[in-house]
């Protein structure tokens, strides 16, 4: 019987693409248990962390809600220089809305421009883990990030 040379060529690269198929690591945890050592997205990304929140009756403004809501996350809400304070007073000392005081599953960031409002834009400095609010036009989009 002759064997054909395609064989040759066919059977290593075969080989090498089943061994590297999968290139997340693994460790064993347990007996039957293995775990991926990779970080999940929300812990490299605390942002886009899904979070489910009911707040309590102590906190009737969207300054406690965004206060309370980031705490955990790592994230610090800051007045932004330049801003007026008017502006910022004028968010921190909003009524929270009732519709919002029980909110999620939704990420982290959504939760944050749902309890501002549309008329708030959320801007992220990820390398301070700093946010603030700008108060933004009706033609402007609520998401800006900042390196």
């Amino acid at each position: 019987m002759k064997t054909s040379p395609l064989l040759y060529i066919a059977l290593p690269a075969l080989l090498a693409l089943c061994t590297n198929a999968s290139a997340e690591e693994y460790v064993r945890t347990d007996r039957y248990t293995l775990a991926t050592i990779d970080p999940r997205g929300d812990q490299a990304a605390p942002l886009t962390a899904v979070v489910t929140m009911t707040f309590g009756s102590h906190i009737q403004t969207v300054g406690q809600a965004i206060d309370e809501i980031l705490q955990g996350s790592g994230y610090r809400w800051i007045v932004q220089a330049g801003a007026t304070e008017d502006s910022d007073m004028l968010l921190n000392e909003l009524p929270l809305p009732a519709v919002v005081r029980a909110i999620g599953p939704i990420r982290l960031q959504d939760a944050l421009d749902t309890i501002a409002g549309e008329s708030w834009g959320l801007v992220v400095n990820h390398t301070n883990r700093t946010l603030w609010f700008e108060l933004v036009s009706a033609k402007k989009t609520s998401h800006k990030t900042q390196p």
